[in-house]
């Protein structure tokens, strides 16, 4: 089987993101549609970690390198619950920040591991709920997305591929170089701090 590759993902976020949308839907159909529920954990201090649960199953990538403002992530953990008590004990919660928490036995649903962080001050747990419109442009696979952190409504745009230029050249034709590039793990944290007010997301590069 073949390993999967680091991918370099330019994302961008706020309420009205018409611009790069109508720029996108002009350079392609849709390729596919789709919808999920999802449960993502973060941790102050820690942008490197994009941890989220989907479809019953931890799925885990890891900052490698920024690149002109372009993040390449690796996929380092996928599992399926139950998750064993190693993993966890021993390479996500130390990479999370709280090591000494300790994991008695295995997990074995979501409820159970939400239980386990919940008390932890620097840990977030949040629960994302997305409508995703997927393309293929020029090698990219970009997205425009609905996502709901907790409720809180967001627009999305982003693009992603083993090929940094060919997600630079994407980003020059959707014109989003005055947008800040923010992953999941950074925009779930602003909106959680956020939550009685916009959350604010840069767009003045």
């Amino acid at each position: 089987m073949t390993e999967p590759q680091p991918r370099f993902e330019f994302r961008v976020w706020g309420q009205n993101l018409s611009g790069p949308t109508r720029r996108l839907r002009e350079l392609a159909e849709p390729a596919a549609m789709m919808a999920s529920d999802e449960v993502y954990v973060v941790a102050e201090g820690c942008d490197d970690t994009n941890t989220k649960i989907r479809h019953e199953v931890l799925d885990v990538k890891v900052l490698q390198r920024v690149v002109d403002r372009c993040e390449q992530w690796q996929p380092w953990i996928k599992a399926e619950f139950p998750i064993p008590a190693l993993l966890l004990a021993q390479q996500l919660l130390p990479r999370l920040g709280v090591p000494d928490l300790r994991v008695e036995r295995d997990i074995d649903a979501v409820p159970a591991l939400i239980e386990l962080l919940r008390g932890r001050s620097q840990i977030g747990v949040a629960r994302v709920c997305k409508q995703r419109t997927k393309y293929m442009i020029a090698g990219c696979l970009a997205e425009i997305s609905i996502v709901a952190i907790d409720g809180h409504r967001l627009l999305t745009t982003a693009i992603e591929s083993t090929d940094l230029a060919a997600v630079c050249e994407l980003r020059g034709r959707l014109h989003l170089e005055q947008y800040e590039n923010v992953s999941y793990p950074r925009a779930i944290k602003l909106t959680m701090h956020h939550a009685s007010n916009e959350p604010e997301f840069g767009n003045g590069h």
